[in-house]
């Protein structure tokens, strides 16, 4: 069968716009390509839907998110009233904000057949193995400017490989509603994400993925009979991806050592941790503007939060290392409680998907990359640029398939 079926020349438009996009868009100095792509991908879109007449199916959203969501992003356009740097927060809406939106809007409105996802997991997984060795060669030569202009630093790239190994997946799914993939090579694969991940020498991201491997066997072995074969099969893959993350976690806190030089046994490593000074700060600048915060952009109040961090003798940061705290600080509790309202809907939509066959995997994949994202993001923000706008395009995709999912026979 053939990757996709045979499609007019605004569709073809569209799914290589669409996937070069996926492809690009975690690489540095991609900004250019990326909006690029994004933007053809939604002209694609809006030509068919003017000459085609070709629905966007946006009743298809749940409602509680599609809520949720619409008053998050008034919420942010409406913190340029009270801004302490309108400037900045207008930047940060075109360049969050509306990138975000457009990229969940495009992939929702063009994931309507399970092909059209396979391509896009494919895009993906491509796109996440040959960043993964650009990070390592940027962490085998350090200094050099050719290994340096390959890497997205850190902690983005970490984040990065916590929202892809969940959608092996859906790889290993069978067909139509996966990629089909033999069990071998979905090891491989999986195997591959993990060990490229080792350069993002981050030790929350093992946390996260052990998080997202418990939710994602409870999601498949809740539908499977006990003491099945597939189940045992299932739970052996489980215990044996446990260990190897455990082993991985291992290995990358003993690395983090030559970070901590003065430690001598990791406990002495996170008391040297500079994270509770951060978030203290940030809780202090939070307490003056509790209710609505200091305006909608990760670094808004990023000049105080540098002189109090260097008050106390820590490296200076512009924003709170934490997804919770940053939302608080720009929107405050009225932002936060509407924050987690957006993600609890969206996960409950992911969930409900699961009734079907082709909700399933989506539903194990996407519920396993949310609770991945989240657990990464407590201790650090990258609920911004090039991450965010990813999570956004996959959580695009996963509602747009999963919603069409139920109207099939």
């Amino acid at each position: 069968m053939p990757l996709l079926p045979p499609s007019s020349g605004s569709q073809r438009t569209f799914l290589v716009a669409a996937a070069a996009f996926l492809l690009v868009a975690p690489f540095p100095s991609s900004a250019g390509w990326r909006v690029f792509f994004l933007l053809l991908a939604l002209a694609a879109l809006v030509w068919r839907r003017w000459r085609l007449d070709e629905a966007w199916d946006f009743a298809l959203l749940p409602r509680a998110f599609a809520a949720a969501a619409l008053a998050w992003s008034l919420l942010c356009v409406a913190s340029l009233l009270w801004s302490v740097d309108p400037a900045y927060t207008q930047q940060e809406l075109r360049r969050e904000l509306l990138y975000d939106a457009i990229a969940f809007v495009v992939f929702f409105a063009g994931t309507r057949r399970a092909e059209e996802l396979a391509l896009w997991m494919r895009a993906l997984i491509a796109g996440a193995l040959v960043l993964g060795v650009c990070q390592w060669m940027h962490l085998l030569f350090p200094g050099r400017a050719w290994a340096d202009s390959l890497s997205i630093s850190p902690g983005p790239f970490a984040t990065h490989i916590a929202m892809m190994v969940p959608l092996v997946a859906i790889a290993a799914w069978p067909k139509p509603n996966g990629l089909g993939w033999r069990l071998s090579a979905a090891i491989v694969a999986c195997v591959a994400l993990l060990f490229l991940g080792l350069a993002g020498e981050s030790r929350i991201l093992w946390v996260a993925l052990i998080a997202a491997a418990l939710v994602a066997f409870a999601l498949f072995a809740a539908g499977l009979p006990r003491g099945g074969r597939a189940r045992t099969l299932a739970t052996r893959a489980f215990l044996a991806g446990l260990v190897l993350l455990i082993a991985l976690m291992a290995l990358s806190t003993e690395s983090k050592f030559s970070v901590y030089p003065g430690a001598r046994s990791t406990y002495e490593m996170l008391t040297l941790d500079e994270r509770p000074v951060i978030w203290r700060i940030a809780a202090e600048k939070v307490a003056d503007a509790p209710l609505l915060g200091h305006g909608y952009g990760r670094d808004i109040v990023g000049e105080d939060m540098r002189r109090g961090l260097q008050r106390a003798s820590v490296l200076p940061y512009n924003h709170a290392h934490s997804v919770f705290l940053d939302v608080a600080l720009q929107l405050g509790g009225v932002g936060s409680a509407i924050f987690v309202a957006m993600m609890a809907a969206l996960a409950v939509a992911l969930f409900a998907g699961r009734r079907t066959a082709a909700g399933l995997p989506i539903a194990i994949a996407g519920l396993a990359l949310m609770t991945a994202y989240a657990l990464k993001n407590v201790t650090d923000d990258f609920y911004f640029r090039t991450n965010s706008l990813l999570f956004w395009a996959v959580m695009g995709m996963m509602l747009g398939r999963a919603a069409r999912a139920r109207r099939e026979p």
